[in-house]
């Protein structure tokens, strides 16, 4: 079963983070994240360099740094639209 939702992702509208390394055989970045990101309006593409599939281990402290960056700057983006709303 193969299941394409290249057609749907358009339409997300919230910040997404990817995040895919450079040396990763089974999900080469040309085929999976970097489209991807192409079709998220709201995406922000983090490669890292020499990182195989399993990055989350290999790149563990950089891979969760990115990540509380990226939900801190969601959270900072919501505060400064919640006060600018008043």
């Amino acid at each position: 079963m193969h299941t394409d939702f290249r057609r749907e992702l358009p339409r997300i509208d919230v910040p997404v983070l990817l995040i895919a390394g450079d040396a990763d055989a089974s999900a080469p970045l040309e085929l999976t994240a970097r489209p991807t990101a192409r079709l998220l309006p709201n995406a922000r593409l983090r490669v890292y360099e020499g990182a195989p599939h399993g990055m989350f281990i290999t790149h563990m402290a950089e891979v969760n740094r990115e990540l509380l960056e990226f939900a801190d700057g969601i959270a900072q983006n919501r505060r400064q639209r919640e006060t600018e709303a008043g």
